[in-house]
Formats: C-alpha cells, structure tokens, sequence
C-alpha cells in the first residue's frame, strides 16, 4: 500500500500557454535527413520554419538529439543500420530513443507496403511532391505537438508504461516533471529517477528526455 502525502499535481497545473506558432517557428529546430537535397527547404524556409538539412548518413540516432521534429525520406538513409527498410528503421529506432520527438516520413513513392510496419513510428507521413500548403499543415501541427510540455510528457509516459515500469513510479516522475517545469530545473526530474530502481534501458529515456526535451522546454517557454 502506498500512501502519498498532500495533492499529487496533475498536467494541467503546469499552467503553462503553448505559445503563438509564430514563436515555436523562431524557437524550435526541424532536421532533415536526406541523401539528397530536400526540395521543400528553401520554401518552408520562407514559411518561418528552423530547417537544418543534416544528409542521409546518420550512424546514430543521437545525431538528431536536439531536433524535436525530425523529417526523413524512407529511401536511402541510414545505410550505417544496414537495414533493408533504410530511413523507416531509422525512424523506428528514432522513436525507441526519443519517444516524445515528433517524426514525420516522406518518400517519393505514393505505396510503399514494403515499409509499412517500420512507419508506423511516424507521426504523419507525405510524399516528396505533396502541396506546400501540406506541408506547412504537418510542421505546424508537429511544432505544437513537441512545444507542448503536456504533449510532450506524454509521449514519454506511454513509452515508460509500455516498457513495465511501475504506474507508481511513473506517478512520481510526473510529479518531478511538473516541478521542473515550474521551477525551471531540470534537475528534479533527474533527481526523482534516481531514487527509482529502473533498468538501464529506461534511465536512458530520462536522461535523454531530460537532455534534449525537458531543458529545451524550460529554455523556450
């Protein structure tokens, strides 16, 4: 039986307004990997976005550490992976690390069966000539997504409850996630975590959630 003393804190009271597009636009980056330019740069560019073209030949998914939102064509990335499904294994392994990024995937086939399971770790996909008007709809829906320190939680959450750790001690790392929030510290997340028995596989989440995410949202907002 556990007991827990005073009021747990809920998300909400993060209190926190996800701020105009405008300024998630001038704050957070977009990577792209591709092995080849990408033709939407120059004018999402021109949109507002933060685009930073980081080629195909990615070794590591900690190569996108600090890009919330990542854009990555299914075909001919990644071949360090040496993974039949290319760029939609990167994409899987993406989201193993960093389950609170927002991953879009792109191809320049309208069908690609061959990939399907792999992609079901994107947020959205496109096609490689879909209307800019499209494409502008998915970064903004995805920059709301990783500027959102609620939304942004939650991702992690239902990673750590997927991989069996305890509702209890997932409970307890929210309550250190509001605070760090509030506080502006990032530090109590890590704090809370350690005081948790975790395998090395989910104290990896924490750090690199608390690395690139948490401290990016403390930054920003």
């Amino acid at each position: 039986m556990f007991i827990t003393l005073g009021t747990p804190r809920r998300l909400s009271d993060l209190g926190v307004t996800l701020p105009d597009i405008s300024v998630l636009k001038r704050w957070i980056d977009i990577a792209v990997l591709d092995d080849e330019p990408f033709i939407r740069t120059q004018a999402l560019r021109t949109h507002g976005f933060r685009l930073t073209e980081l080629g195909g030949d990615i070794k590591s998914v900690d190569q996108v550490a600090s890009y919330p939102v990542v854009i990555c064509d299914i075909r001919g990335v990644g071949r360090a992976f040496d993974s039949p499904h290319e760029g939609a294994h990167v994409i899987s392994e993406i989201r193993k690390s960093y389950p609170d990024k927002f991953l879009i995937a792109y191809t320049g086939y309208t069908h690609d069966a061959f990939f399907s399971a792999k992609l079901a770790s994107a947020d959205a996909s496109a096609t490689k000539d879909a209307p800019i008007d499209y494409w502008t709809q998915v970064l903004e829906l995805g920059l709301k997504n990783v500027g959102d320190p609620k939304q942004r939680w939650i991702r992690l959450r239902s990673t750590l409850l997927e991989r069996g750790v305890e509702l209890f001690d997932v409970l307890e790392l929210e309550q250190a996630f509001v605070k760090s929030i509030k506080h502006r510290n990032s530090g109590l997340l890590m704090e809370e975590a350690k005081t948790l028995q975790f395998s090395s596989e989910v104290m990896d989440l924490i750090v690199k959630f608390t690395a690139a995410a948490l401290v990016g949202l403390i930054e920003n907002l």
